[in-house]
């Protein structure tokens, strides 16, 4: 290309060096590259792209393709909708404008390849190759169908807020597997957004993309490169500082104001101007541009928008969980199991705090008694203030924050009509309700039976009577909770009135990864290779072979055909939970199947020697496997066998089902015909058998029991109850653990501290008024009374602590412990010490400091053995001793 060195730019009039392509300045070449025009970039002209003319005629042959049609065209270059006569197979080729077809940027085009390729992911755009055809540099990808959400926007303009979350999540998706490849995407806006026939968006266009793991990657960020489209780059991006996925949440922000509103959330006449203003501005608030705006949402855009990266969110994760609760997914109902057990917490917090301090401060009979005894409402003033203060916490917590300390161990939020938080007269409300339905009957009931005036004018029939009420009132609203009904959301009474519900809070789910094996040995000068391929190592030989694509650097396995043609339906097979078939290559020997090769280890390796796999992994396999059987069978791509030995588990968590079995096994898995729905159970089943039995919460117990029996009379109930697991706990968590076992003895502490308030001075005579003494003797008090509560409990096969945070105990079977195997855990956990604690405290009056120190000793080891059942939530010292787990229910 000749070009002058007084030449003008044909945009700005500036002089063109000689270095740059004809008619355009390295400013406007630069602009032009990053964006179209209505995203506040300048656009290079459309005659700069390769073949392309005013009558240019479709359909029309390019190379190995038939080109059908014009997808768009940009800065870079053009995209066609095409079909690869070798393989049928539909594909989007863009190509590299012959305006801008220099060697870096040549070498920019296909290192664009090289990185999308490295992204293997449902919600981003799949590369298929990258090549050279008739000197035009060429990236092969997938047809998303559907357009961007740039051409969405202009059809139907804004988009409702809960659409429009749902493609930013999506979004998120695609990049979050981006970045744990190493790649930054760095130009996410609406025109790089790919919308599919099914609604889903991907993620495409990785021409700005760097590798954050490369060390030569010579596109690096470096000061004073400054790259992206401005209305949607981070300030940090156009400053051209160094970059981290903050600036690409920056851009995801950007891209749903403009989902939301219909514009950028910064703009401009020209792209100064928006670079000014998105560096020094404040986007206009979202809710003047929006209606009807879910509140809240716009504090999650504003976030991401943040001027500084430590003000936006952190990672990809926090983000999503940030949006899930706008999306147009329907939040599941919290049961009342749940629900009663975050209200025990949240009840202990919000009224015992205050019960401490009043019956300190002023004692049980002002507290309790005086109002019963005085009947004025100036006796009434500490009850008052002791129902007022816990009214308060549930006011604020539920009514404002959506929850207190208890719902949010539990994974719970109130809300009200649209997702919105309640406020604080609905909390109030909700808090109200339950406590009025006791109050209302206990006092009236109290008034007419007390009669004395003084505390030791009491009769019996009094004690007994305010005892009982003080008891048995507090079932009143637990009772109300026995009528609620699952098709109405669990909704009680309190629900009801204050226009609430209370929901399951979600949150995205993470995916245990896997070790992988050692990369891919690197490849020699004498590879020998077969087609385009590399080979690197064979697997089997002479039937699957390891190999690399040298110019996506994407490694890939080529199979060779034992069987008649591969059908069309699985060649353009795109899911997750199958390889993408690349391409047939043929040589003198034999015919080959390429695939792309997902870095993992095939299943059968984690069960080997008799191992098993936790609950928390295989709920994901088994959940991606029974979705992958389900479609198979309907589009007919299902091998008529399966095995284990055809499950790969991938790096990213992922079960793959392998068209043949994996060959590097030592002893191959029995195969199981799956050409029936019994056939499919079973195969399901095998997989499900290799759990850890010991840790399998209870809730799955009844499913995989059904799925061993091929009970179920359709796959797709099964694929949906697989995917409400993954929402659900998998695995006794430390502080879980600790909650279980700590709950009663603090709580036990608390009423013995209380009593010993009030009869302080014949305790004192007894133990003494050391501090240490008395510490010891409250610890050794509280030791004894949290043993004996839960000796109690024995029959009920559980405890206080296990009840409120939905743990069961198993025996060695994985079957819930029987009343006899839980008695022999509780003497196992308590009689060592529960016994000689109890004589420590007979004889603390006679016993002098020997008895203390022994008692001190024996609560000591004690803690230092819960300590273990904390460390090893599914299995402490005494639960190994018992021969017992530990397992959420």
């Amino acid at each position: 290309m000749s070009t002058s060195e007084h030449s003008p730019c044909q945009r700005c009039g500036a002089v063109i060096p000689a270095s740059s392509p004809d008619s355009l300045c390295p400013a406007c070449l630069m602009s032009g590259a990053l964006g179209a025009q209505d995203e506040n970039t300048l656009t290079v002209a459309a005659e700069q792209a390769p073949h392309r003319t005013e009558d240019e005629i479709f359909p029309r042959e390019f190379g190995g393709y038939r080109l059908l049609g014009l997808l768009g065209s940009g800065g870079m270059g053009t995209v066609y909708e095409a079909e690869h006569a070798a393989t049928c197979r539909r594909v989007a080729l863009k190509m590299l404008s012959q305006q801008l077809d220099s060697p870096d940027l040549r070498q920019r085009f296909l290192r664009e390849g090289r990185l999308a390729a490295a992204v293997n992911h449902p919600n981003s755009l799949y590369i298929f190759g990258s090549e050279e055809i008739e000197g035009v540099p060429v990236i092969t990808m997938e047809v998303a169908g559907g357009g961007t959400l740039r051409d969405k926007l202009k059809k139907r303009g804004p988009l409702p807020a809960s659409e429009a979350v749902d493609a930013i999540l999506d979004i998120i998706d695609g990049l979050e597997a981006a970045l744990s490849g190493g790649v930054l995407h760095r130009d996410v806006k609406p025109s790089n957004c790919f919308v599919c026939p099914d609604g889903s968006v991907k993620i495409g266009d990785f021409g700005l993309s760097v590798s954050t793991l490369a060390k030569d990657d010579s596109y690096l960020t470096a000061t004073g490169v400054i790259m992206g489209t401005p209305a949607y780059a981070s300030p940090e991006q156009l400053r051209g500082d160094d970059l981290d996925v903050r600036a690409d949440i920056y851009s995801v922000g950007a891209t749903l104001y403009t989902l939301i509103s219909g514009r950028a959330p910064f703009e401009g006449r020209n792209a100064v101007q928006v670079v000014a203003n998105a560096i020094n501005s404040k986007p206009q608030p979202l809710a003047d541009s929006a209606k009807s705006l879910p509140p809240g949402l716009e504090r999650v855009v504003a976030r991401c928008l943040a001027k500084e990266p430590r003000g936006r969110y952190d990672n990809y994760m926090a983000l999503r969980n940030a949006l899930l609760p706008f999306s147009s997914r329907e939040p599941e109902p919290a049961t009342m199991t749940a629900r009663a057990a975050a209200g025990w917490v949240d009840f202990l917090i919000a009224f015992l705090v205050p019960y401490v301090i009043l019956m300190v401060a002023v004692g049980n009979e002002e507290f309790h008694l005086r109002l019963f005894l005085e009947r004025t409402l100036y006796g009434a003033r500490y009850h008052l203030t002791f129902l007022g203060l816990g009214c308060l916490y549930f006011g604020i917590t539920e009514g404002i924050l959506g929850g207190g300390l208890g719902k949010r161990l539990k994974g719970l939020r109130v809300v009200r009509t649209g997702g919105r938080r309640p406020g604080f007269g609905r909390g109030l409300i909700r808090i109200l309700v339950p406590v009025l339905s006791i109050e209302i009957v206990r006092i009236p009931i109290l008034l007419v039976v007390i009669s004395s005036t003084e505390v030791d004018q009491m009769t019996t029939l009094e004690i007994v009577a305010y005892s009982a009420a003080a008891a048995l009132c507090p079932w009143i609203p637990a009772s109300m909770g026995w009528w609620v009904k699952r098709d109405e959301g669990f909704a009680t009474l309190w629900d009801r009135l204050s226009g609430t519900r209370v929901i399951v809070k979600q949150k995205g789910t993470v995916r245990p990864s896997v070790e992988t094996a050692a990369d891919l040995e690197n490849l020699t000068k004498n590879a020998e290779s077969i087609g385009p391929y590399r080979l690197i190592r064979e697997i089997v030989p002479s039937r699957w072979i390891a190999a690399t694509d040298p110019v996506l650097r994407r490694p890939v396995w080529l199979v060779r055909r034992s069987v008649q043609d591969i059908s069309d339906v699985r060649c353009n097979l795109s899911r997750p939970g199958r390889l993408r078939w690349l391409q047939k290559v043929e040589t003198a020997e034999a015919v080959w199947d390429v695939y792309e090769a997902a870095q993992g280890i095939p299943f059968s390796s984690l069960t080997e020697g008799g191992n098993q796999v936790p609950w928390k992994q295989l709920r994901h396999w088994l959940h991606d496997l029974a979705s992958e059987l389900w479609l198979a069978a309907q589009d007919r791509t299902l091998p008529a066998e399966l095995s284990l030995d055809h499950v790969w588990i991938a790096d990213r968590g992922s079960a793959v089902l392998l068209d043949q079995p994996w060959p590097g096994v030592e002893t191959p898995a029995a195969p199981i015909p799956v050409g029936t729905l019994a056939g499919q159970q079973r195969f399901l089943h095998a997989v499900a058998d290799c759990v850890e039995p010991t840790g399998l919460p209870l809730h799955a117990r009844p499913v995989l029991q059904n799925l061993a029996g091929g009970k179920f009379e359709k796959l797709s109930f099964l694929t949906g109850i697989l995917r409400g697991f993954l929402d659900r706990p998998a695995e006794v968590s430390r502080g879980i653990r600790a909650g279980a076992l700590y709950l009663m003895p603090v709580y036990i502490g608390i009423m013995i501290f209380i009593g010993a308030r009030q009869g302080a001075e014949w305790l004192y005579e007894i133990i003494g008024n050391s501090p240490l003494r008395i510490a010891i003797a409250t610890a050794v008090a509280v030791w004894v009374g949290s043993g004996l509560v839960q000796l109690l409990l024995v029959p009920l096969r559980t405890t206080i602590g296990h009840a409120t945070f939905r743990l069961a105990v198993l025996n060695g079977r994985g079957e819930p412990a029987g009343a006899s195997t839980l008695l022999a855990r509780w003497a196992i956990a308590w009689l060592p010490g529960l016994v000689p604690a109890g004589l420590a405290l007979w004889l603390m009056d006679t016993g002098g400091n020997a008895v203390f120190a022994t008692a001190a000793g024996l609560l000591l080891l004690w803690l230092l053995v819960s300590v273990t059942a904390v460390v090893q939530p599914n299995r402490g010292l005494h639960d190994r001793l018992a021969g017992t787990w530990v397992v959420r229910i």
